[in-house]
Order: structure tokens, then C-alpha cells, then sequence
């Protein structure tokens, strides 16, 4: 009886010792880390925050990198000092502004992208490039002071009537020049109306608009590279059975173009 409870206090023994140790190794461990070691463990494993989103004068500079470069430093001059900038959009029963055509549709997104930043105003008539810059609507243009015009002259009107190519540029000087009166800094922006299939003399005029913006130093937006030739007939789809104003489907393309030009994604 006697050896059994030496055996068991023995055994009890190198038990006590085992288990004591362990436990002074555990503590040995944990003590040899320094404060610094803790830290920078800590540090090592916390994720890192990055801050991905663009401010908004950066990421409007991406969206106005295709704008004729006065406009968009004029914009971006206007974005820090919060003040508005204005855009006027001109032209012929085309432009569709009260039917949702693309100019209805290019304002939309305009202000969707840019915000309280911008402010755009439709101007619409069924007139001639020489009626217009003698009428009240294009006082009413001038009026509002725009930093940037984007123009459709009335090509189709004049070509329609006999107003001559030199007759347009003649009004497009005139009226470039009462917006400088009323803004020193205005930037215009020329396009044409929409093709028409199997015209030929009114596509020349179009082409003598373009060589006249070029030789001026006049943006021209040449949004014909995207319809289809004057002589395939699919380019009927893009116009109404009169021809005098885009489709449906020809104000989405046109508004498409636009969008793509004023917004750059």
C-alpha cells in the first residue's frame, strides 16, 4: 500500500512539473514581443483604406476632354468658383425640343452628368441663317449670355430657299459676333442638319459650311460619319416620310454622337 501511494505521488509529480513548464513557456513567449512587435503586427494585419473616387474637378475634366479647350477651361474656371455655366443649343425643327429629339435628349444627359454646374436652354425655329440673326430669337440667344452655342445654321432652310453658302457665312460671322458683344469668352460650335437621301446639291453646301468653320477656326461637329450615305436607302429609316426632321431612330443617333462628344466617358 504503501509503494502504490509513492507510485501515484511520483506520477503526480512529473505532472505538476509538465504542466509547469508549459505554462512557463507560454508566458516566456508572450513577454519576448516588445510593444514595437505588438504594433506593428497590429498594423500589418488592419486593411488599408483607399480613396478611389475622383474629385469632381478631375473627373469633369475627363468628361469635357473633348470640348474645344477655351470652353472647357472656361467650364472648369466656372466650377470653382461655383458659378453656372451656360450652353445654348440652336437651330432648325431638327433639333426635335419639344418632341424629345436630341437636343431635348443631349440636355438631359448634359445636366444628368454635370449637374447645377451647367444650364441648358433650347432655341428653336423654322427659318433661314439670314432671317435668324435679324430675329427676336436670336436676341433672345444673346440675351441669355451663353458660354458655349452649339449650332445647326439652318443649312437645309437655306439651301432649300437659294440663301448661298457665302450668304450663311456671312450670318454665322454676324451672329458670332453679337455673342462676343454679350460674351468675350462665348465659344461656338457649328454642325449641319441632318443628310437627305439622294440630295446632291445640298450636301455641297453642307461641305462648304465645314471647309468655312475649318478656315475660321470654328469647332464643326461632323456628325454625318455616323448616318448612312445619301444614296443607301437605309439612311430613309433615320428620317421622317417629309424628310424635313430626323426619326426617331435618326434623333437617337444624333443625340448618340453628341453625347459621346460633350460627355467622354
Amino acid at each position: 500500500m504503501k509503494n502504490l501511494s509513492l507510485l501515484i505521488l511520483a506520477i503526480l509529480t512529473i505532472v505538476f512539473l509538465i504542466l509547469g513548464n508549459t505554462y512557463w513557456q507560454d508566458r516566456t513567449d508572450i513577454s519576448s514581443e516588445s510593444p514595437a512587435d505588438t504594433q506593428v503586427k497590429d498594423t500589418e494585419s488592419a486593411p488599408t483604406e483607399v480613396d478611389t473616387e475622383k474629385t469632381p474637378q478631375s473627373a469633369y475634366k475627363e468628361r469635357t476632354s473633348k470640348w474645344p479647350e477655351n470652353a472647357r477651361k472656361q467650364f472648369l474656371e466656372a466650377l470653382k468658383s461655383n458659378e453656372t455655366y451656360k450652353v445654348a443649343i440652336v437651330g432648325s425643327p431638327s433639333l426635335g425640343a419639344k418632341s424629345g429629339g436630341w437636343s431635348e435628349q443631349l440636355k438631359q444627359e448634359l445636366i444628368e452628368t454635370y449637374g447645377d454646374h451647367i444650364d441648358v436652354k433650347l432655341f428653336e425655329t423654322d427659318t433661314t441663317s439670314t432671317e435668324f440673326i435679324n430675329s427676336s430669337l436670336s436676341e433672345e440667344v444673346t440675351s441669355y449670355q451663353p458660354d458655349l452655342v452649339l449650332w445647326e445654321p439652318f443649312t437645309l432652310k437655306d439651301n432649300t430657299v437659294g440663301v448661298s453658302p457665302e450668304d450663311t457665312a456671312y450670318s454665322v460671322n454676324a451672329f458670332l459676333s453679337d455673342l462676343q458683344e454679350a460674351n468675350k469668352d462665348v465659344t461656338l460650335i457649328l454642325q449641319p442638319g441632318q443628310p437627305l437621301f439622294g440630295a446632291v446639291y445640298y450636301p455641297q453646301q453642307v461641305d462648304e459650311l465645314k471647309a468655312f468653320a475649318e478656315e475660321n477656326n470654328i469647332t464643326y461637329l461632323d456628325h454625318w460619319t455616323e448616318w448612312p450615305e445619301s444614296d443607301d436607302e437605309a439612311l430613309q429609316e433615320y428620317l421622317t416620310e417629309s424628310r424635313d426632321v430626323p426619326s426617331e431612330k435618326g434623333h437617337e443617333l444624333w443625340a448618340t454622337y453628341l453625347k459621346d462628344y460633350f460627355i467622354s466617358q
